[in-house]
């Protein structure tokens, strides 16, 4: 063996042990996959497809019809219709006992969700805007659109998110208002 490793050229000799250290690992993998195999089948009562014996006189259980246990399977069928027909009655009834009215707090949430919003956007651009240090570059390089461009390019994801919140609570203040008139 000795012979063996030292007719293995010294600049070799680190991947060697590499190459050692993967075939240990894989080989680790391998017993213990074929482990787990193993006991997955002896949980569930397979064989191996080495091991099985072809059974030329095997029927399918479907072929033959349990009439009782047919019978038995509508009834409860019945039986469940019957009970979910009466849950959704009750929770009809309910939803109608319960018709929840829009309350003044409702609406002030909203808004001061869409104010958190709009302030939220306000002071991401005049951050990214008016930072002392770039402040000088955007005034010398840009035009204001092109600052409101800058910051939309920068921090697309922050932008889209604010836009979105602020979009959903417009929409929602309009759908939800009951006009007078």
């Amino acid at each position: 063996m000795d012979d063996v490793l030292e007719a293995i050229p010294p600049e070799v000799m680190p991947y060697v042990g590499i190459m050692f250290n993967i075939l240990a690992v894989v080989t680790a993998l391998w017993l213990a996959w074929t482990v787990f195999i193993w006991w997955r089948r002896s949980a569930s009562n397979l064989t191996s497809v080495s091991d099985s014996v072809p059974n030329k006189k095997a029927q399918p259980d479907f072929l033959e019809v349990d009439k009782k246990a047919r019978a038995e399977a509508i009834k409860r069928g019945e039986t469940f219709e019957k009970e979910l027909e009466r849950r959704e009655r009750d929770e009809a009834r309910e939803a109608k006992r319960s018709g929840r009215k829009e309350t003044r707090m409702g609406r002030l949430g909203r808004f001061m969700s869409l104010g958190m919003a709009l302030f939220s956007l306000a002071t991401m651009i005049s951050g990214t805007l008016f930072q002392v240090t770039i402040m000088g570059r955007y005034w010398e390089q840009y035009s204001a659109g092109e600052r409101l461009m800058k910051v939309v390019t920068e921090h697309p994801i922050g932008v889209s998110i604010t836009v979105a919140v602020i979009l959903y609570n417009i929409v929602s203040f309009f759908t939800n208002r009951k006009w007078e008139g």
